[in-house]
């Protein structure tokens, strides 16, 4: 059994992929295994990675599938894995030389179930580098983690936490429900307050593109944490927590998105159906106990949508990219 094995979705990623790959295999922790999926990828990603493979027998896998999403690769790669802990990397995204090392130390120190680091956000139009910090302003971990970055990639699991749990494929937002169900079973969670794992913010990304119907997919997701609630009651105390990521990803960032899209005609009636889910399905939002833990920028934008100043919205990120 090795100690971390790390699951590397790709798909049309032959740019990035070699950094991504080349910061996995050069590791300070030794013993890991680097599970690549190839999804179907119709750019030359295969050939980047056999060389990787034919120099690091010992630590990469490969495997192919037909095109099923990132959800449906990660899936495959679960299966493929040995290690006592299981880590996700994007394959446009790199991590830290230490990452894997540090945070493997702090889950046998304090014996976590999931163990989180830092982000460090990489815009690639500039090269601009800046760290997110982890949002630790309650005095529960459990709640930190709920509130920190949704995306699998920053955090380590033990293997046994994960074996109920599998990702909805070809959707948009197929992590939140995913981490939001496991850290709910998480007996520890401990951090490593360090932005060790490095996402690159680009123009093709599929969080960074104008295809606004898309963003529905995120109730979906909201759908699968309301059904597992009401089927596991022991769960039901997270509903406040559950409410305030519904307020984040349904209600902030997603309008924000559409807002500023281009080239969308509709985008009164994907806002509408945001909003309308939000009211049928967490009918008190508004007094959510957690709202004052948004910072000053959101809970503007928050108010503004509120009053349907969609207009407003828009302009305050237009003047927003002119000062960049």
């Amino acid at each position: 059994m090795k100690k971390v094995s790390i699951i590397v979705p790709v798909y049309n990623t032959e740019k990035y992929l070699r950094k991504c790959l080349t910061s996995l295999v050069n590791q300070t922790l030794s013993d890991i295994e680097i599970i690549i999926v190839n999804d179907g990828s119709p750019d030359n990603s295969k050939k980047i990675v056999e060389k990787y493979l034919k120099e690091y027998p010992d630590k990469v896998k490969y495997f192919e599938q037909p095109n099923g999403g990132q959800g449906s690769a990660r899936n495959l790669g679960l299966t493929k894995a040995s290690g006592r802990f299981i880590g996700y990397v994007d394959s446009d995204d790199y991590v830290d030389l230490s990452m894997y090392q540090k945070m493997y130390d702090e889950a046998i120190k304090t014996d976590a179930d999931i163990v989180m680091c830092s982000h460090t956000i990489v815009y690639e139009d500039s090269n601009k580098e800046e760290v997110e910090k982890l949002f630790l302003k309650t005095d529960d971990n459990k709640t930190n983690c709920f509130f920190n970055n949704a995306g699998v990639c920053n955090k380590i699991y033990k293997r046994e936490l994960l074996k109920d749990f599998t990702f909805r494929s070809k959707v948009w937002y197929e992590d939140i429900d995913f981490v939001t169900k496991v850290i709910m079973n998480a007996k520890k969670i401990s951090y490593v307050d360090e932005g060790l794992y490095y996402y690159l913010l680009r123009q093709g990304s599929t969080m960074n593109n104008n295809n606004a119907p898309k963003n529905l997919d995120i109730l979906k997701s909201f759908d699968s944490i309301l059904t597992y609630l009401e089927e596991h009651k022991e769960f039901k105390k997270y509903y406040p927590e559950v409410e305030y990521l519904a307020i984040y990803h349904i209600y902030v960032a997603p309008i924000v998105r559409i807002i500023n899209a281009k080239n969308v005609t509709n985008k009164k009636v994907i806002i509408d159906k945001l909003i309308t889910y939000m009211h049928t399905n967490f009918k008190d939002y508004k007094h959510n106990k957690y709202l004052y833990l948004l910072d000053q920028n959101k809970k503007i934008i928050y108010h503004l949508i509120n009053l349907r100043w969609y207009w407003l919205v828009k302009l305050i990120f237009k003047v927003k990219g002119s000062l960049k």
